[in-house]
This record gives structure tokens, C-alpha cells and sequence, in this order.
């Protein structure tokens, strides 16, 4: 699909998320929807579960303190993170659990906003035509491998979902609470040991076959 097409398909994809009345009649669901970002003709996709207060204050996924974490930890990569990746989320709308204070905090999408959602990323996913997707975080990783999935034991593997390649890794958020709770720094080590092979799989997948 030429570029000048996928720009067109993925401005539809973005005004359906807009109107998806659907969306913003759940409990615990934000009214303002959070579009993609990056390079629809990037090799590779990043999905994450869902957007967080910054990412829907700015309509844009992976803005706040994690999508910081995350961009930084591509950058010492060698990676341009606008040129190389195609970023989203699983659901475009945030989800919370409201607080007797008033305020919103976050939690995983459910099931039902993960299904009515779907379709979404089923299209994204049609239309950039990744040869890879890193999925940030467990609700991304099930969303592909089945509910199944344990994060923790398989992050880093890889993974063939309908011809592309899966690799699981942590989302940025849990890393930063793993600091929080003070494992110095072992769980952010894990999450550029995986990034790290975003590379050289794709180098793998792009060489000619012999013969």
C-alpha cells in the first residue's frame, strides 16, 4: 500500500475511533479518545494496553512519565522513535477507577472495552503491516498470544501471530514501579535486554533467502 494511501486509511481509522459511541458508555472509561502515533510504514509496531492521564490529556499514546522511560531506553538504542515505530495502544480510551478524592487512577482495560475495542487495532495492524509487534504489557501481550500468556515467564520470546512476529516485554509504567519498590534496577535491565533485540530480528526477517 502506498504511503500517500496508508495516511489516507489510517486518518479513517482515527475518525471511527472518534465517533465510537460505544466506547464512552462504560463505567471506568474516558470520553476522549487517544490516537496513534509514528510511522504507519514502520517495520515495527509498539502496543501498549492503554492510555494513562497525560496520553489522554494530550490525545497521544506513550507521553507521560512511561512513554518517556520508553523513548529514552529506544534512543540509547540507536533508534528514532517517530521514524521506526508505529505506537498505539490496545483500547483509545483510558481506563480508571475513580478515587473518593475525586481524582482518576488508572487500571487495565477490561474484557468487554478490550472487545469492543478490537476492532481498532485489527485494522491498525492490517494497515501498517509490521514484520514485528513489541507488545508493552500483559493486557498487549494476551491481545495477541491468548489470555493465557504469562508476561513474566515469556517476555523476550518470540512469538508468530498470522505471520508476525510477537515480542512480549514489560510495559515502561511497570518498570518504573518496580523502582519504586526497589529491585535496583533489574526489571528496567530485562526491559532493554528485550528491546534490545528489536533489531536484529528485524535484519533476520529483511535478508534475502538464499538460493
Amino acid at each position: 500500500m502506498a504511503e500517500i494511501n496508508k495516511s489516507v486509511v489510517l486518518q479513517r481509522i482515527i475518525e471511527d475511533i472518534k465517533k465510537c459511541e460505544q466506547c464512552r458508555t462504560l463505567t471506568g472509561v474516558g470520553d476522549r479518545p487517544v490516537f496513534p502515533r509514528g510511522n504507519p510504514n514502520a517495520r515495527c509496531m509498539l502496543v501498549g494496553e492503554g492510555p494513562g492521564e497525560k496520553e489522554e490529556q494530550m490525545q497521544k499514546p506513550f507521553v507521560g512519565t512511561a512513554g518517556r522511560l520508553l523513548e529514552h531506553t529506544l534512543t540509547n538504542l540507536g533508534f528514532d522513535v517517530n521514524r521506526d515505530f508505529y505506537i498505539t495502544n490496545v483500547v483509545k480510551h483510558r481506563s480508571y477507577k475513580p478515587l473518593p478524592s475525586g481524582k482518576k487512577e488508572n487500571k487495565p482495560p477490561t474484557v468487554k472495552q478490550i472487545n469492543i475495542e478490537r476492532e481498532f487495532l485489527d485494522r491498525e495492524t492490517a494497515l501498517v503491516k509490521p514484520k514485528l509487534i513489541v507488545t508493552l504489557g500483559a493486557k498487549a501481550g494476551q491481545w495477541f498470544l491468548g489470555k493465557d500468556f504469562k508476561l513474566t515467564e515469556n517476555h523476550g520470546k518470540f512469538y508468530n501471530w498470522h505471520g508476525i512476529e510477537i515480542l512480549p516485554t514489560f510495559h515502561p509504567a511497570a518498570v518504573l514501579r518496580s523502582y519504586a519498590a526497589g529491585d535496583e534496577g533489574e526489571r528496567q535491565h530485562e526491559f532493554e535486554h528485550d528491546l534490545r533485540k528489536i533489531r536484529d530480528i528485524i535484519t533476520t526477517l529483511e535478508r534475502p533467502m538464499a538460493g
